[in-house]
């Protein structure tokens, strides 16, 4: 694949012009930073990072406040990490995945196929040592530290402009997916393409790109995807849900005083909630939208598919995982909190959701 090529490539030419931004605002003991972002300034992710400054901005009494620019503002989508580690910015917001170029890692920080819900991923990060993890195998090395910013929950397969029935239909597909599932995807012979959210659309539009996934029913139908193809898969095994990172330079978190450290920790957990709890509000919505609406096609992976999928996931991921000891320091840990969260969530969420339905409720 050319993924990481591409981003290794990436010109810094937009970063350059930017350069009278590198050092941080200073006035009688307030700080400014300038935030940039690998997503577009509408919908929910753009409106997100906004409130985030804002709520900073507010719990500090303007000690702490941002200068924010969306994806194409300032910098180019996936120049976002590169912005923040040359100094043009102090803080970056984006996918861990997209920065797979920096990083043997990172996108396992992200999510791994076949591997934790949005509830159990916050278990980790907070309750199980993620975000520590993250910053010692992923973030720290790249001179930045990590905080989760968001969680789009559980994804949906993704959009084709054809059936996909078995494996056999992946053979030479063009098709956009970053991350651990664009790997998985790729062994079975799939021309995986990495896109920023922007050039989604067009790709398709033009047939440059035989089907993407991008996150969920309301985010979806946002971008439009619905214009140009009809069939709409489901589950999302490549990412049953999804971190979304803040990343700040290192120098200047540590150089933070530890009231306002923990006004932006508060403020980018306050965020993940926000993200996750929005697109879990409106997705059935704009599901049943998007299949009354505009006659988009709901379709099932057979259970054929899925299996094949998880038995190569099961074999490739670790062996991208073993390269390097961050890697492998940072997939066993994913793992062996995946075994416990596995036997609870069976015993608890999956026996529950099957009970629920012996209840009818109708509202009165």
């Amino acid at each position: 694949m050319e993924r990481r090529k591409f981003l290794k490539g990436t010109a810094l030419a937009s970063v350059g012009t930017a350069t009278a931004l590198a050092t941080p605002a200073l006035s009688q003991g307030k700080t400014q930073w300038t935030a940039v972002s690998a997503f577009g300034k509408a919908g929910l992710l753009g409106q997100a990072l906004n409130e985030f400054a804002k709520f900073v901005d507010t719990a500090s009494g303007g000690k702490l406040s941002f200068k924010v620019y969306h994806a194409g503002e300032l910098v180019k989508p996936f120049e976002a990490m590169d912005a923040v580690q040359s100094g043009t910015a102090q803080m970056g917001y984006g996918a861990p995945y997209y920065w797979a170029g920096k990083s043997d890692s990172i996108s396992f920080v992200a999510a791994m196929p076949f591997g934790l819900t949005a509830q159990e991923q916050n278990a980790w990060l907070y309750y199980g040592g993620g975000i520590d993890m993250a910053d010692k195998t992923a973030y720290r090395p790249l001179g930045l530290k990590f905080l989760p910013l968001g969680n789009t929950g559980n994804q949906m397969g993704g959009w084709y402009a054809k059936e996909i029935n078995t494996v056999a239909d992946l053979n030479g597909l063009k098709f956009r997916m970053p991350g651990l599932g664009g790997e998985v995807l790729s062994t079975f012979g799939t021309n995986v393409i990495l896109l920023p959210g922007s050039e989604v659309l067009p790709a398709l539009s033009s047939g440059a790109i035989d089907g993407t996934e991008w996150i969920g029913p309301a985010a979806d139908m946002g971008k439009g995807l619905f214009k140009v193809v009809k069939n709409y898969y489901y589950p999302g095994w490549h990412e049953p849900a999804t971190i979304l990172d803040g990343f700040i330079d290192a120098k200047a978190w540590d150089a933070l005083d530890e009231d306002l450290k923990a006004i932006v920790e508060r403020g980018a957990a306050a965020t993940n909630l926000f993200i996750l709890s929005k697109f879990q509000a409106i997705n059935n919505t704009a599901l049943k939208k998007l299949t009354t609406e505009h006659d988009v096609k709901l379709r099932k992976y057979s259970d054929e598919l899925v299996s094949a999928i998880g038995e190569r996931a099961a074999e490739v991921i670790p062996n991208l995982a073993g390269k390097t000891a961050d890697g492998k320091e940072l997939y066993n840990h994913i793992i062996g909190f995946r075994q416990g969260m596995t036997e609870w969530s069976n015993y608890s969420e999956a026996t529950f959701l099957n009970a629920r339905t012996a209840a009818n409720f109708k509202q009165i």
